[in-house]
């Protein structure tokens, strides 16, 4: 008897048209975040601390080392642009370095010795000993 109300209430029940489609519901609240795993409200900022301590004055630096141009030709020939451009050199401790210009040019020591300089209408004959330069 069961089976057979059964099949009368399906055939009831699911040969009857179809009805219009109702209009949609409200959205439901908004659910309730558990505690496990959570994260709280940021708190305020706090107040900002007190200034450190001032430290200790640092030990003293030492001197730096002192560089010079030293001019090979006599100070007769003074640079003048776009005429005279005698050569030059720098005296870093002791030594003197200037630029050789062949092969492109660069910096190199120049030893004690005796040389001729080719500068721009202020060429002569010197000689090198440590970083004093003497005409020749």
């Amino acid at each position: 008897m069961k089976y057979i109300i059964c099949i009368v209430l399906l055939l009831f029940v699911g040969c009857g048209k179809q009805g219009a489609t109702g209009s949609p519901g409200l959205n439901g609240a908004q659910g309730i975040q558990g505690t496990s795993g959570s994260s709280g409200v940021d708190g305020t900022n706090g107040a900002t601390g007190q200034p450190g301590a001032t430290g200790a004055i640092g030990p003293a630096g030492s001197d730096g080392t002192v560089i010079t141009a030293v001019q090979f030709c006599p100070a007769s020939f003074v640079p003048t642009y776009p005429t005279t451009f005698p050569e030059v050199g720098l005296c870093i401790a002791g030594s003197i370095y200037a630029v050789y210009s062949a092969n492109g040019g660069f910096l190199t020591l120049i030893t004690n010795g005796s040389y001729s300089s080719d500068g721009i209408n202020a060429s002569c004959n010197f000689t090198v000993s440590g970083c004093t330069v003497t005409q020749d």
